[in-house]
């Protein structure tokens, strides 16, 4: 999956919780990795609901995340 196309996703709906994360971090890989395994697993699950899932268990300290 094309890593520019995540970090743009992640970074536009950071935004809605004020969060910023740089594209080095270890957050975006550990992020990355969430999103690309869980799009294999469940292809019929749009990315856009993906990016926002993992998302939302990064922001809320999800035990999930």
């Amino acid at each position: 999956m094309d890593r520019k196309l995540i970090f743009k996703m992640i970074q536009t709906c950071l935004k809605q919780y004020n969060e910023s994360i740089s594209i080095d971090s270890v957050e975006f890989e550990e992020m990355y990795e969430k999103i690309n395994l869980r799009k294999h697993e469940e292809k019929e699950i749009d990315l856009y609901d993906i990016v926002n899932d993992v998302l939302y268990g990064y922001i809320s300290d999800s035990p999930y995340f």
